[in-house]
């Protein structure tokens, strides 16, 4: 009975843990030169995605202005003719996990009660893409996934800023 226990345990642990991980990746052209950079603009991509929920584009926004100009990128306007353009872009999805319990029953014969519980989380990612206005190519992109709490727009918030933070310490 222990060991159906701590299987069950294991269980609800592994199915339960992908949902709560920030996953955010990085990818760049090495080739270019950051250094180079000093001004950058806000763009919009023609597939880029709106992010549903205005508070927290706002919020990535500043953090990504926050994280630019510690860089010491300057933000101007597009008619200023930046050295690149910024694209902000996300989407939402609902994910459901399952989490697993067992009681009861004996090792070799089987028998007890067993549940398994269905749950929705919604999951949020957040694109950060630069432009190149020179080359009009890709030059970096940052993209992070999270699940939002559905009822603490607080949390939501620290998760973009911690997402914002964690993409561009890898910022050539």
């Amino acid at each position: 009975m222990k060991f159906k226990l701590i299987a069950a345990t294991l269980f609800t642990l592994a199915v339960s843990l992908p949902a709560m991980a920030q996953q955010v990746y990085v990818d760049y052209n090495h080739a270019f030169d950051f250094k180079t950079l000093k001004t950058y603009a806000w763009g919009q991509g023609a597939n880029a995605n709106q992010i549903a929920n205005s508070f927290l584009a706002q919020t990535a926004q500043a953090q990504v202005n926050a994280q630019l100009q510690a860089k010491g990128l300057a933000l101007v306007t597009e008619a200023q003719n930046p050295d690149v353009v910024v694209v902000l872009s996300g989407g939402l999805k609902q994910e459901t996990s399952y989490t697993a319990m067992a009681m009861g029953g004996g090792w070799r014969f089987g028998g007890g009660m067993g549940t398994v519980t269905p749950q929705t989380n919604l999951v949020g990612t957040l694109v950060v893409d630069i432009y190149s206005v020179q080359s009009k190519s890709l030059l970096w992109r940052g993209t992070a996934s999270d699940t939002l709490n559905q009822s603490n727009s607080s949390k939501n918030n620290k998760t973009v800023v911690n997402a914002v933070n964690k993409m561009f310490k890898q910022y050539p």
